[in-house]
């Protein structure tokens, strides 16, 4: 590798750190950095999901960091809506794997908010930096159950790749049923932009073919969805389920861009894994993040598909995958080729 002639120990440039959260309920937390050479730089939380906590490219934060902060999983609630001291929400926010979407109860089984899985910790951890191509790439994988004694056996599988002097990365996520029964499949990746990659500047690109309000206060910026504004005193949240255009390989793109500081964010997923995605405009003062959310199936409740009979299942043993690419735009140049390739589906 050609640049090991500049380095003696590869983190001065880029590589993978584990570490754990000292104070407060984050206090435990453990955690990796990474640093991939070319500006990206990430904290995975390996006791939340391998979920991502932040973001930042070329040093500008591009996610979101809620009031509560990193919260150690013995905090969780899985009642009601009490997940949300919890929802540090991040860049991501896996939600799943038995319900994603309002809480509810099923045959006498209730279920909060977004599910159980955000909270888990993951095992067989490992995160090293993967030196057997040309272009090393730093990997970080393990696995989040989700099981009980007469119940689920669920588990979920992560594997991040960050090629190194790159500017993208890839989430992938696999679900694998290891029960005797078949069990529904929901899982949504709660995706994540804060300031001060939004703000009044930002744009959304989304090739949407339709648009449909998930209740009367999305109903009332119906015709606005994709327009940022700056945070306001009073914002009640406005949701709204897009159905995508996608190319001949079903592959869907969507940008959040910033001209300003020449900097966005590309998401490309297929649309036969995540055949739903919810946007979700959140504008209040302290409370200002915009979401994107591909997910198996919509974002409605596991008490509404199960009533509605839309609920899909994996077979016992089977699995199934989910792959997001995520680049990150430096300059005009990135961004209009990526706008380019959105207009062109």
């Amino acid at each position: 590798m050609e640049l090991n002639k500049y380095l003696g120990y590869n983190c001065q440039l880029f590589g993978v750190t584990p570490f754990a959260f000292s104070q407060g309920k984050a206090k435990g937390v453990n955690a990796f950095e990474v640093i991939n050479g070319s500006g990206i730089r990430a904290q995975i939380l390996q006791d939340r999901a391998l979920d991502i906590s932040k973001l930042e490219f070329n040093g500008k934060n591009l996610s979101y960091l809620s009031k509560c902060g990193i919260v150690a999983p013995e905090y969780y609630n899985a009642s009601g809506y009490e997940f949300l001291r919890s929802f540090y929400v991040g860049f991501l926010t896996t939600c799943g794997l038995r319900n994603i979407g309002a809480p509810c109860s099923v045959n006498g089984e209730d279920f909060g908010l977004h599910g159980r899985i955000s909270n888990t910790p993951a095992e067989e951890v490992s995160a090293f930096v993967d030196y057997s191509s040309q272009i090393p790439v730093i990997k970080i994988g393990g696995i989040i159950r989700e099981g009980r004694i007469f119940g689920e056996n669920l588990i979920l599988r992560r594997e991040y790749e960050f090629p190194v002097c790159k500017n993208h990365f890839t989430i992938k996520s696999t679900i694998q049923n290891l029960g005797f029964k078949p069990e529904p499949c929901m899982m949504m990746l709660h995706i994540n932009f804060g300031y001060p990659l939004l703000n009044k500047n930002c744009k959304l690109i989304i090739p949407s073919s339709a648009v449909e309000a998930r209740d009367a206060e999305a109903l009332k910026g119906i015709d606005t969805y994709s327009i940022i504004e700056e945070p306001q005193p009073s914002y009640p949240e406005q949701v709204f389920f897009h159905t995508l255009k996608y190319n001949n390989e079903n592959i869907t793109s969507i940008a959040v861009i910033n001209e300003d500081l020449e900097i966005g964010v590309g998401l490309s997923y297929n649309t036969n894994e995540f055949p739903f995605t919810t946007q979700w405009k959140q504008f209040e003062y302290g409370d200002y993040v915009l979401g994107i959310e591909p997910s198996t199936c919509k974002m409605t409740g596991r008490e509404a598909m199960s009533r509605n009979n839309t609920l899909d299942y994996l077979a016992p043993y089977e699995s199934k995958t989910f792959t997001v690419k995520t680049d990150l735009l430096n300059g005009a140049n990135e961004i209009n080729k990526f706008i380019e390739k959105i207009d062109n589906l």
